[in-house]
């Protein structure tokens, strides 16, 4: 059994203690029928019971516990917020620079090693997680990660004087959808999802 699972079982408590619609309706989810939530996280859809709170993945199977706990936290917190429109970096947020160090080595750090040396592998391996480009750095996509809460990667190529970078954004709305620690989660899920992918691409190539 995870270590996790106690987390996971007090979530699915909460998760029933709300009310269905308002779950729905404050996180951008989708209502299935009259006893289920549709979420899509990083690509992959999930399914959320109520009033049970049970995730199951795509094929109905009991989905990842660290990923239930994710999902089943934005669906708690989430209040509905509108998108802003305007990026804002991860120590911009209550709490980030707490996280910073954990955030640059569990998000930033596989960024680099993965497409420092080939930036436009970036944009093919966000099409799997319903990524689209932006007009921001040399390479940048915004992915999806969750219904309400997108994430922006950045991509710099470098030159003779500078190394590659990226900066990893959100817009300024994921403040009413989670905390620090969370956002560090499901970025971090992101850019393992990203990684994946560049290593299918390269094996099919």
């Amino acid at each position: 059994m995870s270590v996790y699972q106690g987390t996971y079982d007090g979530l699915r408590v909460k998760i029933g203690a709300h009310a269905l619609n308002l779950l729905v309706a404050r996180s951008g989810a989708t209502l299935l029928g009259s006893d289920r939530i549709g979420l899509r996280c990083v690509g992959r859809d999930y399914t959320v019971a109520h009033p049970e709170g049970v995730v199951l993945d795509a094929d109905g199977q009991p989905a990842d516990v660290n990923v239930a706990i994710l999902l089943l936290l934005y669906l708690l917190e989430s209040t509905g917020s509108p998108r802003e429109g305007r990026w804002i970096s991860f120590e911009q947020l209550p709490g980030g620079p707490g996280y910073l160090a954990s955030f640059r080595g569990r998000v930033v750090a596989p960024i680099l090693k993965a497409f420092g040396p080939e930036p436009a592998l970036l944009l093919e391996a966000s099409r799997d997680l319903d990524g689209e480009p932006l007009d921001q750095g040399d390479v940048s996509v915004c992915i999806p990660a969750l219904p309400r809460v997108p994430v922006a990667y950045l991509m710099w190529k470098g030159d003779e004087e500078f190394a590659p970078s990226v900066s990893v954004v959100f817009d300024a709305s994921v403040q009413g959808y989670l905390d620090a620690e969370v956002v560090t989660a499901l970025a971090e899920l992101t850019t393992r999802r990203l990684v994946a992918a560049a290593k299918s691409i390269r094996k099919e190539g």
